[in-house]
């Protein structure tokens, strides 16, 4: 069994076959029971310019219907399963077809019945049907070759081991501390017993809390490098020290390790698999990441606070009070994620109370850090710290036409449904010429809230990096707001949730959760390489579901957020230079959030933050009218200058999918051995 996928022929497609669609086919052979090929175009720095492109498995012959881009400088065709190196395929063949030709072949695909809703639907106008009809010739291509689905078909082609699959066994640095609540349980037993099956055996003890067994004690006669942190009913997999072990010489053996998990069904099967980010500290304050296991140092649990008595009997609690613990000593920075299903937690498995961990929490956050309080719930939640100071003055940079109806109504409701009382507003037109009557009212309207103003900037065409940097550097608010003319707030507190994070000297910047105002999600944080480059996560996700693993919901760190509403330091933003001005339009606020990471500053999605978003209904698409000639070589620059984060995005696991309304799926096949840890 192979995670890695077998690359069977890479091509460079002529001329004849760039710009144009084709049909391009291979004959294969070898092609066994789950093992599926895919296809992938690249361009000359290695970037995918679109979707995997998903066969199937062929018994005989590859064939790929694609429409392959001018700038596309490789075609290469992958085989991925458990029998996958045993694939081979000739070299492909290029045959180009017509549009028509193509689309008709695709149309055949379409079900009737969508065809006939499509004709009643369109009313036989010429416009609205063709319209409709590219949108279902699209709809028809993904799904003509559409990534595999469900769990238990990933964990058959990527978490399936055999011995050959393993690697080999090092020296024995692994032994496992397992908590319990009292001894003789089935959960205690459970795991017990997956530490004994484990391939090349590893020593364990007991610490219940029942008897009040010393942990450090235990921790101190098991005599390994690294101690695994289990609670009874969390059991591994028979191959996980070796791969664990594995996994820790590989990430330069580091603090401490956190593996991915899933659960246990009453019958034993596996399902909810949880595809973990790296750890950080905003992330972790919500206790989502303090189950499964967990590899540590010997030395880091020895005489350590995280043992105290309290604490004793429930992992969750060791291990997150470990890590906070940490965080407060600045020890916490090479802390890793092993990208590896390594535990199934069983239907009674033992958790720690909400009450326990929220107490944990409060008393790590009293002692310095974001101006919360934690709520006893699972996951912890999180409210406002009663009576806190405001964070600093906060400069709002509001870039508008002020023309179009919606703008002036949404600023008039940041200034009067915000209630934070140190915010400024400056709204900033950008145009060649004066203000027109219309923009005149507007600013007269805006000119009655004492701490709104009003500017003119006289330019030839609209830039909004150089709009907001022309603005930071006339003010002098401690913080900086970037904030959109179709932003609206949904709760007065957004702003002054947004500060309470910066109460962490850590934090660089702050991004709120946007919501379209039919209520569906329309920002929850940026990730990388969603949709090739980047893309919003959870978007058109119902605002009242919590998304996978409550991230929707949580706040937590990400590479980027959108700088639709981006709060940052004024220190910060000065220290990156401001907004990169070669970005007119698009991808300004990514690059700004990336530069803010490479600092050390983390970036925060701030989820309890919520705003409308009336997207694009000020400026249309980035890339409208003379914009559009611009649009391949912004995007170029920034796979040049970003490669490696939009590779391996660290918040994003690489088990989870890359295609945007799917990113919460696992990834077929996984991206592990691309991510730094």
């Amino acid at each position: 069994m192979s995670r890695r996928p077998q690359l069977l022929w890479s091509v460079v497609p002529d001329g004849r076959a760039q710009g144009s669609w084709n049909r391009i086919t291979s004959a294969v052979t070898g092609v066994g029971p789950g093992t599926i090929l895919y296809a992938v175009l690249q361009d000359a720095a290695g970037a995918p310019l679109a979707d995997n492109l998903y066969l199937g498995t062929p018994d005989r012959n590859a064939e790929i219907l694609c429409f392959v881009p001018r700038e596309t400088a490789q075609v290469r065709l992958y085989a991925v399963g458990p029998a996958a190196v045993a694939v081979r395929a000739a070299a492909p063949a290029f045959r180009p077809f017509s549009r028509l030709r193509s689309a008709l072949r695709l149309l055949r695909q379409a079900p009737p019945a969508a065809l006939a809703g499509l004709t009643r639907a369109a009313g036989w106008r010429p416009r609205p049907l063709l319209r409709e009809l590219r949108l279902l010739l699209a709809a028809t291509f993904r799904a003509a070759y559409s990534e595999p689905r469900g769990y238990d078909s990933w964990v058959a082609m990527f978490d399936t081991w055999g011995p050959d699959d393993l690697p080999a066994a090092g020296p024995g640095t692994i032994g496992y501390l397992v908590l319990a609540r009292q001894a003789g349980t089935p959960a205690l037993q459970a795991t017990l017993d997956s530490i004994a099956r484990q391939h090349c055996g590893a020593p364990h003890a007991v610490a219940l809390a029942a008897d009040g067994a010393g942990v450090a004690e235990a921790v101190a006669a098991l005599g390994t490098g690294y101690v695994g942190v289990l609670q009874a009913g969390e059991v591994l997999p028979d191959h996980a020290t070796l791969l664990a072990g594995a996994q820790l010489r590989r990430l330069g053996e580091p603090g401490i390790a956190i593996a991915d998990e899933d659960d246990l069904d009453p019958d034993g099967r596996r399902q909810a698999p949880r595809f973990k980010p790296v750890p950080g500290h905003v992330t972790m304050l919500s206790g989502i990441l303090s189950r499964g296991l967990w590899l540590v140092r010997r030395e880091l649990l020895q005489g350590h606070a995280a043992l105290s008595p309290d604490r004793v009997g429930w992992a969750e609690a060791l291990r997150l009070g470990l890590w906070l613990d940490r965080y407060r000593a600045g020890q916490g920075g090479g802390d890793a994620r092993i990208p590896f299903i390594l535990t199934h937690r069983r239907p009674d498995a033992e958790a720690a109370p909400a009450a326990v961990l929220a107490e944990l929490v409060g008393q790590h956050l009293a002692r310095g850090g974001p101006g919360i309080v934690p709520r006893p719930t699972w996951p912890i939640g999180f409210a406002l710290r009663d009576g806190a100071a405001p964070g600093g003055k906060v400069t709002a940079i509001v870039p508008s036409t002020l023309r179009a109806p919606h703008s002036l109504a949404c600023i008039r409701a940041v200034l009067q449904g915000t209630d934070y009382p140190l915010l400024e507003v400056e709204v900033a037109v950008m145009q060649p010429g004066p203000l027109d009557a219309v923009q005149k009212a507007a600013a007269a309207s805006l000119a009655g809230f004492a701490n709104a103003a009003v500017a003119t900037l006289a330019a030839p065409r609209f830039n909004f990096s150089t709009v907001n940097n022309h603005v930071a550097a006339r003010t002098r608010g401690e913080f900086i707001l970037l904030l959109n003319d179709d932003v609206s707030p949904i709760r007065p507190d957004w702003l002054r949730w947004m500060v309470a994070f910066m109460d962490d000297p850590k934090v660089g910047a702050v991004g709120a959760r946007l919501l379209y105002p039919a209520g569906s999600v329309q920002h929850g944080g940026v990730i990388m390489g969603l949709s090739g480059l980047c893309d919003h996560a959870h978007r058109f996700l119902p605002g009242d579901q919590p998304g996978y693993m409550d991230r929707a919901v949580l706040a937590q760190e990400m590479s980027v957020v959108t700088g639709a509403c981006l709060l940052v330091r004024r220190t910060l933003f000065e220290r990156v230079g401001g907004l990169d001005e070669g970005y007119p339009s698009a991808f300004n606020d990514v690059d700004f959030a990336l530069r803010i990471g490479e600092t050390g500053h983390s970036v925060v999605y701030a989820a309890q933050a919520e705003l409308h978003h009336h997207e694009l209904q000020t400026y249309g698409s980035h890339y409208a009218g003379e914009r559009s000639a611009f649009q391949e070589a912004e995007v170029q620059r920034m796979r040049r200058r970003w490669a490696a984060v939009t590779a391996a995005d660290p918040f994003h696991n690489p088990n989870l999918g890359l295609v945007a309304g799917r990113e919460w799926q696992p990834a077929f096949p996984p991206r592990v051995g691309d991510e730094p840890g």
